[in-house]
Formats: structure tokens, sequence, C-alpha cells
């Protein structure tokens, strides 16, 4: 796949942060998916998905840990994600 354009990605409310102190977060890791147009995104704890053509978020999910590494599977639409958990 060939992709002629890539949107920007507002990530300013990826991050769970709200009110006047937030500030938009680093991504930390992301992953394209070599089937489709669609990257993730590692930001704090949360994992966003978007659509690469649009820029479109896609879904979003809360783990609860800093994630490490993440990279799709090359056969199936699954996504495999590290964290690093400190007790």
């Amino acid at each position: 796949m060939e992709w002629v354009t890539v949107q920007h990605l507002d990530l300013r409310h990826a991050g769970g942060r709200r009110g006047a102190s937030a500030r938009p977060m680093q991504p930390h890791a992301a992953a394209f998916r070599a089937s489709q147009a669609i990257v993730a995104v590692a930001i704090g704890t949360h994992v966003v998905e978007f659509d690469a053509l649009t820029g479109s978020k896609i879904a979003s999910l809360d783990l609860g840990a800093r994630v490490v590494r993440m990279a799709y599977s090359p056969t199936t639409s699954h996504i495999v994600i590290a964290i690093l958990e400190i007790p």
C-alpha cells in the first residue's frame, strides 16, 4: 500500500488531562498497520488508533500503565502492546 498523504493527528485530548492546566502530552510509541492506513499512538497510559488518511480517531483505550512498545501483527488486525507496570 502506498500512502499519498497523511493527515495531522490532533493528540491534544488523547492523554486524558482536562482543564486549564491541561497541556498536550507527547506520544512516545507508534505502530503502523501494514494492510490499512491506520496508526496507533501511545500517549501516557492511553493507546489511540487513527485513520492515517483522514486523521479521524477510530478507537481509544486506557491501559492504566505506560506503553513501552507496540506492533501490529503482520497477518491479522491484532496489535501487541508491551506495558511497564511498577508495583
